[in-house]
């Protein structure tokens, strides 16, 4: 056997970090749940997929919170790989579902700003993994860079502006903080999400209204006095339903092809 075979057959710890619960729950399906641990705005589950012993890590929106949870579970959980996982908007010509796995991630300048952009170097050995697991699922995938943001981009022409700022071909918010305190630890890093919204839709309503308690009445009022975004609300739940489908089946094969 191979020198590099050995080497997968014998990693059995995966670290995998989801911003939700709808996200979590993606992966949780393919999983034999031992045990679920909460904290203050997290939890994380213990699990098993064969001989893969797998933590499962819901962080909560948002890079802070990523950074905060991923270092507290890195303390109490030796892990020999982190993954983040769960949905991604598309700074590209893709389709709903499609399967993105990272070559790097950066973390985008703030407005205003001329902020340094962090670059986090994702795993070849793992992208190449992820790719394989998805081609022998029929599900289309491609490997590029990510881009990490504090919010939440939801116009069309602020994605397109991202897109060319960055060279990225997907966006999300907490990537690049997990890959920076993964890279502390020195374990490898990768990430595989799934596309929930295209790089010419606008989202249907600025859902940077729910990340703060203090704006959730404005959000519901927005909701409430525009009857159209209820109808994107519904769009938009039908796309992430088949995106964690997607995330689901990559999982499923992934996780088998590693043990």
């Amino acid at each position: 056997m191979a020198a590099w075979a050995l080497g997968w057959f014998q990693l059995k710890r995966v670290g995998i970090f989801a911003a939700t619960r709808w996200e979590r729950q993606a992966i949780q399906h393919v999983l034999t749940v031992d045990t679920i641990h909460r904290g203050a705005g997290y939890c994380y589950v213990i699990g098993q997929r064969l001989r893969c012993h797998v933590v499962l890590v819901q962080t909560g929106i948002g890079p802070a919170k990523a950074r905060a949870v991923c270092r507290a579970v890195l303390q109490d959980q030796p892990l020999d790989v982190a993954i983040s996982s769960g949905l991604a908007c598309a700074l590209t010509a893709s389709s709903i579902g499609e399967l993105f796995v990272g070559t790097d991630v950066i973390t985008g300048r703030s407005e205003g700003t001329k902020e340094h952009r962090a670059e986090v170097i994702c795993d070849q050995a793992w992208a190449d993994l992820a790719l394989r697991a998805a081609q022998d699922e029929a599900l289309p995938a491609r490997a590029g860079r990510f881009v990490s943001l504090p919010r939440i981009i939801w116009r069309g022409e602020d994605k397109r502006r991202v897109a060319i700022e960055t060279g990225a071909m997907a966006l999300d918010m907490e990537s690049a903080a997990i890959g920076a305190i993964a890279a502390e630890h020195r374990i490898p890093f990768v990430v595989i999400r799934a596309v929930s919204d295209l790089l010419d839709e606008d989202l249907p309503l600025d859902f940077n209204l729910f990340l703060e308690p203090t704006d959730w009445l404005k959000g519901a009022w927005t909701c409430v006095s525009r009857p159209t975004s209820l109808l994107g609300l519904r769009r938009m739940r039908t796309q992430m339903r088949t995106a964690s489908r997607r995330i689901t089946t990559v999982f499923e094969r992934l996780l088998d092809e590693v043990t």
